[in-house]
């Protein structure tokens, strides 16, 4: 996945970071272990908050023992034991995905980065194969999820007819898939399967705002610049047309963000709803402040009637 899904630490309790810190970890071992050493660079937070998601549905509570950082010997890290089947699971999503994104990735970008993509790509196709001998159905799904977004992306190019539901479709419904599995409650599943569709929509439409700067100056593909025409002397000059792009993004990402939150309250995930609170009220709503307001050095400055108001003060 895109590694948005993060805390706000500076609203986490010691002993909550601590915990977070030591599921992090965990995943970056099992990674590790189950995908070789270079497979802990793919490590990124949606993985980590997945696997606390399963972790808090499953009434695990796991013990935390402390160790040495593989990657930093020097430095002491907390580890989860008894609880392998949330760390083997992401573990092999995190395979899986490096793939199928990596191969979406060389077919949408430009040629300098598609020639540096495809050096990654036998590596990346046996950190798949060793997943998905593990997990087939999620390599099905992926593989799946791929193909149709493709297809859509390819549609919208042709046709010229931007249909931002479409395109968020087969990132909303793999992630939906991936949801249900997190759980053998089926009362959690039904939840899931909604809440992991709103996540999805609102990852892939994050996704989009974020890289709207450098989709435009690559030539990429992004559903924000295509619907709204956008130029590189729009994201230059911050025309109307970049504002009115950049507040149909916020206002989406917000409707999907609501969404989400409405389903996760449904779930009871035990002592790690503290942390998991934290990052769906607040750590989401950073990263989307984040992709609303680059640092001051790489844009110009606006006036205050051109501000998006996220729910957060752009100072802060």
């Amino acid at each position: 996945m895109f590694g948005y899904i993060r805390i706000y630490k500076p609203q986490l309790r010691i002993c909550e970071f601590e915990t977070y810190r030591a599921v992090y970890c965990t995943l970056c071992r099992h990674l590790g272990r189950q995908m070789g050493f270079p497979s802990r660079l793919l490590l990124n937070y949606d993985y980590t908050f997945m696997a606390m998601l399963m972790l808090g549905l499953s009434g695990e509570t796991p013990r935390v023992e402390s160790g040495r950082c593989v990657v930093n010997p020097l430095k002491k890290c907390g580890y989860c034991t008894g609880c392998d089947k949330a760390f083997d699971y992401t573990s092999a999503l995190t395979g899986i995905m490096f793939y199928y994104k990596l191969r979406d990735s060389i077919a949408d970008a430009s040629s300098g980065k598609r020639m540096l993509y495809r050096t990654l790509q036998p590596y990346a196709a046996h950190l798949r194969k060793k997943a998905a001998k593990l997990y087939p159905e999620e390599d099905a799904l992926v593989n799946e999820y791929i193909t149709r977004q493709f297809a859509a992306e390819s549609r919208a190019r042709e046709s010229g007819e931007i249909i931002i539901d479409e395109l968020c479709q087969p990132t909303a419904d793999v992630i939906s898939a991936f949801a249900v599995r997190l759980s053998e409650k089926p009362d959690d599943k039904i939840i899931l399967r909604h809440f992991g569709y709103f996540l999805g929509r609102w990852i892939y439409l994050i996704d989009a705002l974020d890289d709207l700067n450098d989709d435009l100056k690559d030539g990429s593909f992004n559903p924000l610049a295509l619907k709204f025409g956008l130029t590189p002397a729009d994201a230059e000059n911050r025309t109307d047309l970049w504002e009115q792009a950049r507040v149909f993004g916020n206002d989406s990402l917000n409707m999907s963000a609501a969404e989400a939150v409405k389903y996760y309250e449904l779930l009871n995930l035990g002592g790690f709803k503290p942390i998991t609170d934290n990052i769906m009220y607040l750590g989401i709503s950073r990263a989307q402040h984040s992709a609303l307001f680059p640092p001051a050095k790489k844009r110009r400055r606006r006036s205050d009637k051109n501000q998006i108001n996220t729910g957060v003060e752009e100072n802060e």
